[in-house]
């Protein structure tokens, strides 16, 4: 593994860093997790779903204790009106859901601005940030990862605590942090003092646990709000170096539709960076990283590094397509001119003509099982689409 950082996140920050966001408004945030964020003194992010609040939605935090996490010094976030999918909404939608959430949230706990959003189901596109950008001088999504100083504010990673995570992995995620000197944004929704019922409900204990390793471990605590005060506030990829699909995690609007067993958070076995994709090519499983829509004819080649693991010798199918149709296809193996290699990484630029596509509007890319067989685990990273 190396340590090296790829261009579009060269940039540590002085140390590491740690965000607690608490997404949507939920009572049990303000009644059980308040208390142990205070007796730490942690301050954090609440992101708010206005109309929750402001129409007293079962379940949710009243108005008045709302108003009690600003005096108390947390940092508020809109999490928009309703928390639809903001790319299903027609351009008045849209607007309205981010306009009429800002203006309420100022207004309603006298803040003199509110100018983070925390994305529903982390779920943007093209269309959609150009009207976030209008509002909002960023946007959080639920893509997991961490964060440097370079980051795209409007791209920025968060780590989903969801029922099924264990406090070791959030430990080891921090402990990350501080070694690379990233920005660890995590990621709670609702809490409980007993089992769990839905995927997005917390142990309390689990919580406190680990708010204790945050604490016992010096690392630096900040709000949304304080740790994007650090970054260089970049508000759009560079794009010299091609257009990212994964670097330390999936970048420029990509997102994770996977149905294959995997992590994009790998970081035992790395090419460059902090993470790289592990993958396990089974009976027709596979990767899908889905986009808005990219103009395939701006682009001249696909780029990536391969490892093959233990074994290596993976079949597995790169597959570019439009929503409806293949545009191409080619076997990884006959893309790098011989099997994949166990035990290290290699390098292959794939040209778009020996694929079979020229032309068309790129939805999704995948990486898929071509054997029909259970495979060894195999590692993707660093891949990126290079323009003409």
């Amino acid at each position: 593994m190396t340590l090296a950082l790829p261009a579009s996140a060269a940039k540590p920050f002085t140390e590491g860093l740690v965000t607690i966001t608490l997404d949507d408004g939920w009572a049990t945030q303000f009644s059980l997790a308040r208390p142990e964020l205070n007796a730490r003194n942690i301050p954090a992010t609440y992101g708010l779903v206005t109309l929750a609040i402001a129409e007293g939605w079962g379940g949710y935090m009243t108005l008045a204790q709302a108003q009690t996490l600003v005096a108390e010094g947390n940092d508020i976030a809109s999490h928009t009106l309703t928390h639809p999918d903001l790319t299903t909404l027609s351009p008045t939608q849209l607007v309205a859901e981010l306009q009429g959430s800002r203006a309420w949230l100022e207004s309603a706990l006298g803040l003199p601005a509110v100018p983070n959003l925390v994305v529903p189901y982390g779920l943007q596109n093209a269309p959609v940030l150009d009207v976030i950008r209008q509002y909002y001088a960023s946007s959080r999504t639920v893509n997991a990862g961490r964060n440097f100083r370079d980051t795209v504010i409007y791209e920025l990673r968060a780590n989903d605590v969801a029922r099924s995570v264990p406090v070791s992995t959030v430990q080891g995620w921090v402990d990350q942090a501080i070694a690379e000197k990233s920005w660890l944004i995590l990621v709670f929704h609702e809490f409980t003092n007993g089992t769990p019922t839905r995927d997005t409900e917390y142990v309390t204990s689990d919580f406190e646990a680990i708010l204790d390793h945050v604490q016992t471990s010096g690392v630096r605590t900040v709000t949304l709000s304080e740790g994007l005060a650090l970054t260089e506030r970049r508000t759009h990829p560079d794009l010299t170096a091609g257009f990212f699909v994964y670097t330390d995690g999936l970048q420029n609007g990509f997102a994770n539709w996977s149905w294959a067993d995997h992590s994009l958070d790998e970081t035992n076995v790395v090419h460059a960076g902090t993470s790289a994709i592990r993958f396990e090519p089974d009976t027709w499983n596979g990767l899908m990283f889905h986009h808005p829509g990219l103009d395939l004819s701006q682009y001249e080649s696909i780029r990536l590094w391969v490892h093959g693991g233990t074994v290596g010798g993976q079949a597995v199918r790169l597959v570019l397509h439009d929503g409806a149709q293949v545009l191409g296809s080619i076997r990884l193996d006959t893309a790098l001119g011989g099997a994949i290699a166990p035990g290290t990484w290699q390098q292959v630029t794939i040209p778009l003509a020996n694929m079979g596509a020229s032309t068309g509007t790129l939805q999704d890319i995948y990486f898929q099982d071509d054997s029909g067989t259970d495979q060894p685990v195999m590692y993707l990273d660093d891949v990126v689409l290079l323009p003409n």
